[in-house]
Parts: structure tokens; sequence; C-alpha cells
């Protein structure tokens, strides 16, 4: 298409779908047609409608939402018994878990800045199904470096979908519908929660065991991984069924595509008339193109500096970082090993999860003891988190996003200082209880504060790094730091784990409030 001199000219999609490719064109047809309004990208995708499309969206985003948090956490009830089965000790147990956030982080930057460049679907697609093989690779290990390799790929994949299915919920939603939606998919992570401690306590205790040649068996934890593969491989397909992220195509300029996306929307809503398209939609600014692989790996290099970069947007990624980085060392330190912490504490009969006499993981850990306590705990922590996702159902187009991230962060702070001041079994699990409640709130504001708060063009880059930098990178931390103290100085990153979160707490409200506004 030809450019205007002009730079308030407008793309023009007439009723057939049709682009106008000149600037003489677009403005006869213009002066034609006095009555033709002129959108942005959220009122164009008002005109969709809300309805059936979007929940069936979120019912499958969050599917896709629940296996991640599958993968994720699936390794937390492995660890005992790749422990005694791998001889694996507390360094490498702790290496084990931090190589899945490892593969995350390459993952969040790599498809981050792939999806902004070539699109949201087709990338959290390649990312499910890399997620989906390589966590049966896992179940098929059988030595620990192998395992650890396996992981590390499965969550170069899981690294990619969690950040890509916040992106086109929140930009295919109308602006009035993305808090209470976006809650919903979050909810999803509770339900992951609660199907992987599900699934655990179900069939690891089996003891199955079946050995078809010399050196290769498979066993009760190994089937439990690949059961773990469903929901990831299910959703894989289902996003097959949607269209490209509307907002996603305005911001590439391709408005012949984006209107045919919205009008799938419409039509799957249940309106039964025709979509009325007599509309143009306001046209970017500047458009950045790319071609072959180095082009791609510019362009993704060039939207990671312009988070930086560009005035408006460097405070907001700075802030916004620095909170998900102490949302997340709290979050996965705390959550990974907790079972472990529990396991010990029945083993030992000890008052407190961080009891001198919590003894070591070790090459000799072996028989493992009774793991339904571990299963009911976890179980119980992940249910825990419904009065929070409640909460937050009600109240975040009430109290805004900013607030209720920022309080409920500093409770959070409250919640993990008192845990190894508690010296009862049942007062550390209800305070752990209470952790997973409140800390729920915390993550859903942020997920969906952090996305809003960066323009079409950067966002998916903005979440991929974020994610990568700071989201990973905290979660490979506190897993190192929890496996070199837990044995001898458990209260160092439990009370780290407060003080970073009342620190995020206090640096939420740098960040603007993006309730009910345009994302533009």
């Amino acid at each position: 298409m030809s450019e205007c001199e002009d730079e308030t000219a407008v793309l023009i999609v007439n009723s057939d779908g049709l682009e106008v490719n000149s600037c003489e064109e677009a403005n006869n047809e213009s002066s034609d047609d006095e009555d033709r309004k002129t959108l942005s990208a959220d009122e164009a995708l008002e005109t969709a409608g809300f309805g059936k499309f979007h929940f069936l969206m979120v019912f499958v985003m969050g599917w896709a939402n629940s296996a991640d948090a599958i993968e994720m956490l699936s390794i937390s009830f492995v660890l005992p018994y790749a422990s005694c089965e791998l001889n694996a000790t507390d360094l490498e147990l702790g290496f084990l878990t931090a190589v899945g956030f490892g593969g995350m982080m390459i993952g969040s930057y790599f498809w981050g800045g792939i999806s902004d460049i070539k699109g949201r679907i087709k990338t959290a697609m390649i990312c499910q199904a890399t997620n989906a093989l390589f966590i049966i690779g896992s179940g098929l290990s059988q030595s620990l470096w192998f395992l650890i390799l396996m992981r590390l790929i499965s969550g170069f994949g899981v690294g990619g979908t969690s950040p890509l299915i916040f992106v086109y919920t929140i930009e295919t939603l109308p602006a009035k519908n993305r808090g209470r939606m976006s809650g919903l998919l979050s909810c999803s992570f509770m339900v992951g929660q609660v199907l992987v401690a599900g699934m655990a306590w179900l069939i690891i205790p089996m003891n199955w065991s079946w050995t078809p040649s010399p050196g290769f068996t498979l066993n009760s934890w190994r089937i439990f991984l690949f059961i773990s593969a469903f929901p990831a491989f299910t959703s894989f397909l289902l996003f097959m069924m949607f269209p490209e992220s509307p907002r996603y195509l305005i911001g590439r300029n391709r408005m012949t595509e984006a209107k045919k996306a919205i009008r799938y929307i419409y039509r799957w809503n249940g309106n039964k008339e025709i979509y009325d398209d007599s509309y143009t939609i306001k046209r970017p600014a500047e458009v950045a193109k790319s071609k072959g692989c180095c082009g791609t790996l510019k362009q993704i290099a060039k939207n990671s500096w312009k988070l930086v970069a560009i005035e408006d947007v460097r405070p907001r990624f700075i802030y916004s970082s620095a909170i998900t980085f102490c949302l997340s060392f709290s979050y996965y330190g705390l959550t990974m090993w907790f079972p472990t912490l529990i396991t010990r504490m029945q083993a030992s009969n000890a008052s407190s999860v961080c009891d001198d006499i919590l003894p070591a993981v070790n090459k000799t850990n072996c028989p493992i003891g009774d793991q339904h306590v571990v299963y009911t705990d976890t179980f119980l922590q992940a249910v825990s988190s419904f009065p929070g996702n409640l909460f937050y159902l009600v109240f975040i187009d009430v109290i805004g996003r900013r607030m209720i991230t920022g309080v409920s962060m500093i409770l959070t702070a409250l919640a993990v200082f008192f845990i190894w001041f508690i010296h009862s079994y049942t007062g550390s699990i209800a305070m752990s209880c209470v952790f997973s409640a409140i800390t729920v709130v915390s993550w859903n504001a942020m997920s969906l504060l952090s996305t809003e708060i960066f323009p079409t063009e950067l966002r998916s880059t903005a979440k991929g790094v974020q994610s990568a930098m700071f989201n990973r990178v905290a979660a490979i931390l506190a897993n190192v730091i929890f496996g070199f103290l837990v044995s001898t100085h458990c209260e160092v990153p439990i009370l780290l784990i407060s003080c970073l979160l009342a620190l995020g707490g206090i640096l939420t409200y740098k960040l603007p409030d993006t309730t009910n506004i345009s994302i533009d």
C-alpha cells in the first residue's frame, strides 16, 4: 500500500473485507461516506460484543494455564522418589527443580519476542506441543542428568505459554470485561494445583513397576509424569479453534485479517445479524517488519531495547519487573520446597518446618516414608487459594489493580514471616494455607496489571522479558538458595521471602492503575 503524506491517514477496509490500496481511493471513499466511523482498537473489539466466544476462550486458555501449573509443580512430588532412585543430594534436587525454571527463562524471552512479530496463537501452539512432548520425555528418564535435560526443554515450552495466554486473553476482551474475566483465567492455576496434587495422590503411592529391559524401568512416579502431559497436549489441540488476536493484527497493520477475526468473534458470540464493518480502524504510527531468522532476532532485540529506551515505558518496565521478581522468588521458593519440608517434619517428629533436627536429603535416604500427608497438605494449600480467587473476582474492578496488588503482597509478607515462629505441625500447615490464599490475589492482580501497562507492539516482549529475567531467575535463585540452606539455616530463605514481598508491595504504588481504561 502506498503511504499518505498526511500522518493522520487511516487504512480503510470496506464491507467486502478488501483494503483500499491508495491514499486517493481512501480519501475518495471517505468523502463519499461521511458517516463512516474511525475506531480505535478497543472500539473495534467492542463491535464483536461479549459472549460465548469469550467464555470459551477463558476456559481453553485456563486449561492451558492449568497445564503449566501441573508441569511446574509435578516435579515437587517427584523429588523424594528421584532423590532415592537416582541418588540425588539436596543440591542436586535444587538444581533439578531450578533447571525447569531455567528453561522457562529462555523460553519466556524467546517466545515472547517471537509472539510480537509472528503472532500469539501459533506461538502458543508450538510452546504447548514442546511442553507435552518433553514431559513425556521426563517420564522416560532413567538417569538424573537425562531428567534434568527433559525438564529444561519442557520448561522452554512452558516459558512461552504462561505469558502468551494472558496477553491473548486481555487483548481479545473488551475493556470493561478484562478484570473479572482475567480473574477467571487466573483461577485456573488453582485448578492445576488441585489436579496435580490429586493425580500424585492417586498414582504415585500405587508402587507400580515394570522393567521391560535391563536398565529401563517404568514405575508410578514416571507414569504420573506421563499423565501430566495430557492437559498440555489437549490445550495444543484446542488452540486451533481460535483466531489471531485482533489487537495484534491491528498493531501489525493487517486490517483485513483483524476485521475477519472480529467478525469470527461476533458470530461465535451468537449474533444472528450480519456484522456491520462499515468503519475504519486507526492505523498504527509505525509497523516494524522483519525478514528471515536474522531479521526476526534483530527485531526481538530492538523491541527489548525499547522497553528501557522509551521514556514512558521505562519506569513501568523497571518497577513491574522488580515486583515480579519479589513475588516469584517468594512463591516458587516456598511452594516448591514445602512438600519436602513437611515430609522431613513428619519423619523426624519436629515441631517446626525450620527445626534444627530436620534431616537432610542424602544418598541413603531410602526407603521413602508415607507421603499421604504431603498430598493432603498440598491439596489443602491449593484449595485454600479459592477464597483469594473469589475475593479477586469481586473486588478487582472496585479496589483497582494497583491497590489490590500492593496490599495483598504486604499481607503475604506477614504470613510468611510467622511460618517459622509457629511450633506445631497444624499451625505450620494453616499458615502456609494463609500464604496460598493471599498470594494468589497478588499473582492475579499483578499478571493483569503488568500486561495492561505496556503498548500492544511491545506487550508480549515485555511479558517475555519479565518472565525470563525476573520471574524465572527469581524462581531459580529461590530453589537453589532453599536447596543450599534448607537443612542448615531454614530461617534465612523464609525471612528473605518476607522482606522481598514487603518491598514488592511498596513498589506497586509506582505503577499506574489501569482499571477499565483503554490499553491501546
